[in-house]
């Protein structure tokens, strides 16, 4: 198996009166266990609401030109959403079995088909995950049965994603860098775990309530490649 971290940075962009507003890609950065890394910026991410809406280290380091500030887009990294899809379809095809985890785990996944227009998973492409495990969910789950976080506590982190008492949120860093910090978070979390014997195998919520966990109990789902069998 191959875990692959991925963090996103995203903005919304108002749409036509009631409608919701739209996901626009910004930055995309994965970071893969077997030592395989994929980091891309979005031509049309407007500047403008990166501005706004992320923060300042996060959209500061992005490929900017200056006066006026704009997305630099002589940059290599930085290309139009469709070259993304296909180069992130790429990616995720060429590794055999991945694990694919992000810090809100099915959050993350919602956004990252709305952005790249995937309208159903009959025309997910191969490879591209049925969900994604969160670290966040992970590290808490090993936390509490090592006796590190009060119940009350892994309520609040799990259920709503806010308890955020590790730096895993959005931070001073660009998706590249974050993604190879969320790699070596969730190394280390099951390292802990390795420590101290907790089976990671089977991730049930601590309080036995289905209700509130992001994503499935077992440890590995993947989408079938085309032409094999669910």
């Amino acid at each position: 198996m191959t875990d692959i971290c991925i963090d996103i940075s995203t903005v919304l962009q108002a749409d036509a009166p009631g409608r919701a507003p739209r996901t626009l890609l910004v930055s995309i950065g994965m970071a893969a266990s077997n030592g395989d890394r994929f980091l891309a910026v979005s031509d049309a991410a407007p500047i403008d609401l990166c501005v706004t809406q992320l923060p300042q280290g996060v959209w500061k380091a992005l490929p900017l030109l200056e006066d006026p500030i704009c997305i630099d887009r002589r940059d290599p990294d930085v290309l139009p959403v469709d070259n993304i899809r296909s180069a992130f379809e790429g990616f995720i095809s060429q590794i055999d079995h991945p694990q694919f985890w992000s810090a809100d785990g099915n959050a993350d996944h919602r956004t990252l088909v709305d952005v790249f227009g995937y309208v159903s998973e009959a025309v997910l492409p191969e490879g591209f995950p049925l969900w994604i495990s969160s670290i966040r969910e992970h590290r808490a789950r090993v936390l509490d049965r090592i006796g590190h976080r009060d119940q009350e506590q892994l309520h609040h982190l799990q259920a709503s994603g806010t308890g955020d008492t590790w730096p895993i949120g959005l931070t001073a860093r660009d998706a590249f860098k974050n993604a190879h910090r969320l790699l070596r978070l969730l190394e280390a979390t099951e390292e802990l775990a390795k420590e101290n014997e907790v089976d990671t195998t089977v991730r049930e919520p601590a309080w036995g309530d289905w209700r509130h966990v992001w994503a499935p109990d077992e440890a590995t789902f993947r989408a079938p490649r085309h032409g094999s069998a669910a």
